[in-house]
């Protein structure tokens, strides 16, 4: 990476020592990478170490712009004109800008960027600043099939630049996401660690124990998902997996629930009132109760066509103790194949979801099938519990921002 200034480099206060002044920058400001931001912030900043985050006020949804308003008073929140879209001159700016804010607001000990845009610029003004700078891409966007060659071989290039002459260290939430960073050379063996997103640790004891009904008539078998109504996420390809269960089971009582909006909500609302199945699917829209929702499911389901690493929403549906039933996406496999139960399927086919959901609706005979689902998903609990803490998750990271200080 070249060579950078020395550091003495701080820790948790009350235990290694002294505080840590450290910057945060981000431009996706929603949905799991915002949560990830959040998250860590206020873990870091409730111990004694000081916190500026520097974010782009164009991509924030209502949770970050609740963070904002909630902590400012602990954090300092800088917003920075950076765009999504690759511009040189926008771009450039936003270097500028975070500059100027590193020349008034340090000496920061370290800098962590979040999301492809937002790493880019934390790395490139660190380098410029001398200062150890950390990377956490969230979505990489090499392995987006949306993208075509040529901006593969363009974002590719961008990514090993900035891996090899400006990254102290990147951060992959899933071993997934370490194996395709090393096997594309985005950064040396050695500046790569795995900490995976975390749930909060209050959360996992909050899921009161499940009622098990002695027959499925007396409550259908609820099917859920939670997600952002995009092409990433195919919501259609889940909505016609039920149709096509429906017909494959149609003497056992069962129906569908979805969390989440987005810009495909209205096309798969009309393809629900199209299906004839009203009755049985219901499209909840944006909720801020999710987890309330999910304690009223028996199995999650997820029909990403790619994913970058571990979702929040896969992690939420296991700490509620719900099997689950997943597209066999980037990030995910590595998680949920190491409790039996779960169901694996190829993605962008809605057959093999419906045949997914089919094996596990047929685990057991309607009377006891609810206590095999249950099973399932205390075992996931256990998983989650044991694995994806957040605590564990921050102090991994402070961890790491010492390993690059030193």
């Amino acid at each position: 990476m070249g060579e950078t200034r020395a550091l003495e480099c701080p820790s948790v206060p009350d235990k290694f020592g002294k505080s840590m002044n450290i910057l945060k920058v981000v431009e996706a400001c929603s949905a799991g990478v915002g949560r990830h931001v959040r998250s860590l912030c206020e873990d870091l900043v409730a111990p004694g170490h000081r916190l500026t985050v520097a974010y782009s006020p164009y991509r924030t949804d209502e949770a970050f712009e609740r963070f904002v308003i909630g902590w400012r008073d602990r954090i300092r929140f800088v917003p920075i004109k950076v765009g999504r879209g690759v511009s040189p001159s926008s771009d450039s700016r936003a270097v500028v800008e975070l500059l100027c804010l590193i020349r008034r607001e340090g000496p920061f000990d370290v800098i962590h960027g979040h999301s492809s845009k937002g790493g880019a610029i934390a790395r490139i003004a660190g380098r410029l600043c001398s200062i150890p700078t950390l990377y956490t891409p969230h979505s990489l966007i090499l392995h987006s099939p949306e993208i075509t060659k040529q901006e593969a071989a363009i974002y590719g290039s961008i990514e090993r630049a900035l891996g090899h002459w400006a990254t102290a260290k990147i951060i992959a939430v899933s071993e997934d996401e370490r194996e395709f960073i090393l096997e594309h050379r985005l950064v040396p063996d050695d500046r790569i660690v795995v900490i995976p997103n975390g749930i909060e640790d209050q959360d996992l004891p909050g899921f009161p124990e499940k009622v098990a009904y002695e027959d499925i008539v007396q409550k259908p078998l609820t099917f859920g998902a939670a997600m952002r109504f995009s092409a990433q996420k195919a919501p259609e390809d889940v909505i016609e997996a039920f149709i096509r269960l429906n017909s494959k089971l149609p003497q056992l009582p069962m129906r569908l629930v979805i969390v989440g909006d987005g810009e495909l909500f209205s096309d798969v609302r009309r393809q629900v009132e199209e299906s004839g199945l009203s009755d049985k699917i219901s499209l909840l829209g944006w909720r801020s109760d999710v987890r309330e929702v999910l304690h009223e499911l028996d199995v999650f389901v997820v029909s990403s066509v790619y994913e970058s690493g571990l979702s929040y929403a896969i992690m939420e549906a296991m700490a509620a103790k719900l099997p689950i039933v997943s597209t066999d996406v980037f990030g995910v496999r590595g998680t949920l194949s190491k409790v039996p139960g779960n169901i694996l399927v190829p993605t962008g086919n809605p057959d093999a979801i419906a045949e997914g959901m089919k094996r596990i609706a047929t685990l057991a005979e309607p009377k006891s099938l609810r206590e095999s689902l249950q099973s399932i998903g205390q075992d996931n609990h256990e998983y989650v519990r044991t694995h994806f803490r957040q605590s564990q998750v921050t102090r991994l990271v402070l961890q790491t921002y010492q390993e690059v200080c030193g």
